[in-house]
């Protein structure tokens, strides 16, 4: 491969920089090196595949777009999952205006389950819990479900969960204890 169409070596802000003059290669890296990401962020925070791809589109697309503005003042990733919360809480909005039931797709969740398990029973067994918890997940209000899919799927720090959700460390501690309170009492019977 010609070391000039090689992106693996830039970093998201580099990529930015060249989006900005419009290389869509450096667009399609971005694109490659976060897809996975954002994808499950939206499948676990909707339960929705095909809305996961729509919301994941979406943040790409405004990302693509801002690329000529953007100034890395934070974390990209931080950026990028600040974006992604926003266009999920309007899609959600929407859907409440609109009066559309969430469509949860279990089979995911099973599937994965099913690569993992050792015996069929376990299996089973393994994609009944990951439906119960998400659906648990799905079930806080959005800023609670948002700050544990973020700290716990994705890794991010309490600060950097602070940041995308544009609050303190300490309001998304007290949101992860809320939320963490209520998986406790949802999930009782899985747990003890």
């Amino acid at each position: 491969m010609d070391k000039a169409l090689d992106y693996t070596d830039k970093t998201d802000e580099e990529l930015m920089a060249l989006m900005a003059g419009a290389d869509h290669r450096a667009a399609a890296a971005l694109v490659a090196r976060h897809q996975r990401g954002l994808l499950n962020l939206f499948w676990r925070y909707t339960g929705d595949r095909m809305l996961a791809e729509d919301l994941a589109q979406e943040v790409f697309l405004r990302v693509y777009k801002s690329a000529p503005l953007y100034e890395p003042r934070a974390p990209f990733s931080v950026w990028l999952y600040r974006i992604a919360k926003n266009v999920c809480f309007n899609e959600l909005a929407a859907r409440r205006v609109r009066h559309r039931p969430q469509m949860a797709q279990p089979q995911m969740a099973e599937a994965e389950a099913q690569e993992h398990a050792a015996s069929p029973h376990e299996a089973v067994e393994r994609a009944q819990r990951e439906v119960r918890v998400r659906q648990a997940v799905e079930a806080l209000p959005e800023r609670q479900r948002l700050a544990i899919v973020l700290q716990r799927y994705h890794a991010l720090s309490l600060a950097e969960v602070a940041e995308v959700m544009e609050t303190t460390p300490e309001a998304v501690e007290a949101l992860l204890a809320r939320a963490k309170d209520k998986l406790r009492h949802s999930l009782a019977d899985l747990l003890g």
